[in-house]
Formats: C-alpha cells, structure tokens, sequence
C-alpha cells in the first residue's frame, strides 16, 4: 500500500448506481424493446399468412396498431434516462471523485491539489470552495506548528550533543581510567583467583566503555558532522548488522554532495528511526538502505522482509494507532520540506522513501 497523498478512487463504473443501470435496468428495457418490435412483426406477419382479406383489414386498423406498438413509448424515458445518467456522471459523481482524491492528498499535506477545480454542479463547486478555506486555515495552524516542532527538535539535537560530550568527557574517561587501574592492579597480585576477578573487571570496563561509545555516536554523529551524510549512513548499517539481528546493506549512487546542517542531521535521523523500527517490530532479517543524488532531488530509500503492517490512512493516525516512529519520520520530512512515500502489507515487508528536492537543499 502506498500512502503519499495519492487517493486509491475507485474507476467510475465501481459507483453502486451506475453498476445498476448498466447491467440490470438498461439490459432489461432494451431486451423489452427488441420483445416488443419482435412481436409486432410476427404477428402482422402471421396475421398476414392466416387471415383473410376483410379480417386482415380488421386486424390492421389504426388503433388496434397502436396498442401493439404502445411499448415503444418506453424509447423516450430511456433516452431521457441516459441523458440524466450522462449529466449525473460528468457533474456529480466524477467532480466529487476527484475531490475525494483531493482531499486525501489534502490529508496528507498537500494545500494546492484542494485548489483545483474538479467543475462540477454549483454545491460541488461550493463544497469544494469550503475545503480550500478550511485547508488555508488548516495549513496556517500547521506552520505555525511547524516551528514550534523545528524549535522542540533543535532543543532535543542540542540536548543529546550536549549528553554525548558528558558521557564522552566525563564518564567514558572515567572507566577508561578504573580500566588502567585495574591493569595496574593486575600486577601486583600474584594469586591466580584475583588475576581471575580482575580480568573480569578489565572485560566488564571494556564492554561499558564500548557500550558508552555507541550510545555517544547514537546522541551525537560524529561521521555525520566531519565526514557527511553518505559516510555516516554507511557507519550506520554496520553498526545496526553488527548490533542486532538484521543485516543492513547500504548502497550510494549519484555524485555525493554536502547538504545543510539541518537536512543531513534530518535524513540521518530518519533513517536511524526507521531502523529501529525494523529491528524491534518486523522481524525482519535483511534490510536495503539506499541514497540517490542527482540533479534535480535527492531519493532515501529503505526497504525490509518483515512482516509488514497496514499503513495509516493518513499521518494523523499515526499516533492513534501506536506508530510513533512514523510519526517522528513524518514531522522531519516535514520540517525539510520532504515528501514521505510508505508502502507496506501484511506479510509483505515495508518500504519507507523520502524524496527531497533540490531547491528544498
């Protein structure tokens, strides 16, 4: 399934009404008119070959005529009832299939497709006009949310860079020093049992120190702010291989080039978000992390052979249903004006891609 502000509307002919007509009421009159035209054929044919001259003349009078062909009266209502069918599909039932489609799109952050006429009757056209205003307000309420999202995400940025230079400066200096006395300590003890101990100890200093170090890198990339998006994205799949259950192929393609503080802090934390997902709700166990640069816009694209899960239809469903991952992804795309496509089913993995475009860089 893929959600990117793209309805799935129906054809025109899945409408109910318009399945009636075509395969009950419109067969049926036209099957009672070729009855009624067949009829009055054969029995003036009939007529003809077993009646005599004065009963034929009897059987051939005018009224009698127009009772047998009385049910080619229906030909007008019929036509009448195309004509309204005609009017009520390109009037009503398409314009307001398209404003469907516009208001999913809506539903997903698109403020123009809403503008766009669909034509229409006049109620159409006034309901529509209806949603332009309330999505005018909608989107001014959602920028000034935007902001205060942008300040709330710089505020949490700084924050763990700020954890990550304590852990790094005070408490990962800390066991690295009680890692030199415990191996100071190692040679002054001559019994077998304490070397034992504290060979354990220098083991158990050595694990935390590592553990602070990937936690630091969590809070704070430092790939990413010296070597750039592509190297810290790299450094990213191996370390969630190395950590987890899930292998993580990385893959560049494109002429890599350096982005914004902000896009490049944006997109390395969608995609450390989105595998996190992975690893703690999919059960997946190979994952594709890819970049593209080109000329015009920049593709991320993650892809997993999980198990799947239905997608929102809409971003405002995110939190009621529980992906509060998504929701995170979603409010940085949109703070870096990206566009977010999901695809996902049951049983059939996921796929997360964020398109960003270059005059957004």
């Amino acid at each position: 399934m893929k959600n990117n502000g793209q309805s799935n509307r129906p054809p025109i002919w899945r409408s109910l009404t318009l399945r009636m007509f075509a395969l009950v009421i419109l067969p049926l009159t036209l099957l009672s008119m070729v009855i009624a035209i067949g009829s009055i054929i054969a029995h003036e044919r009939e007529m003809r070959l077993h009646l005599s001259e004065e009963a034929w003349k009897i059987a051939t009078d005018p009224i009698l005529e127009f009772t047998l062909i009385a049910p080619l009266v229906l030909i007008p209502p019929l036509l009448l009832t195309v004509g309204a069918l005609w009017f009520a599909t390109k009037q009503i039932v398409q314009p307001l299939q398209e404003l469907e489609s516009k208001a999913a799109a809506l539903a997903w952050g698109d403020f123009e497709a809403i503008k766009e006429s669909v034509g229409g009757i006049s109620e159409v056209q006034h309901l529509q006009m209806e949603l332009a205003e309330m999505s005018r307000k909608v989107q001014a309420a959602q920028n000034g949310l935007r902001d205060y999202i942008g300040v709330i995400t710089s505020a949490q940025e700084d924050e763990r860079s700020r954890l990550a230079r304590e852990l790094h400066d005070d408490t990962i200096q800390a066991v690295i020093a009680l890692k030199q006395r415990v191996q100071l300590a190692q040679k002054s003890v001559k019994d077998q049992h304490g070397r034992q101990s504290l060979n354990e100890l220098e083991t158990l200093a050595e694990q935390t120190i590592e553990n602070l170090r990937r936690l630091t890198r969590a809070l704070r990339p430092i790939y990413l702010e010296d070597l750039g998006l592509v190297t810290a994205l790299d450094m990213l799949a191996r370390e969630t291989s190395q950590n987890s259950h899930l292998v993580v192929d990385f893959q560049k393609s494109g002429e890599e080039r350096r982005l914004s503080r902000e896009v490049e802090l944006s997109l390395y934390r969608i995609a450390q978000e989105a595998l996190n997902n992975v690893v703690k709700h999919s059960k997946a166990t190979h994952a594709d992390l890819k970049i593209n640069f080109d000329d015009l816009e920049i593709q991320m694209e993650m892809t997993d052979n999980g198990n799947g899960f239905v997608v929102p239809k809409s971003p405002t469903e995110f939190a009621l249903n529980g992906h509060f991952g998504l929701l995170g992804i979603h409010e940085r795309a949109d703070l870096i004006g990206a566009r977010l496509e999901i695809e996902s089913a049951l049983g059939k993995g996921s796929r997360l891609k964020v398109v960003l475009s270059e005059a957004e860089v």
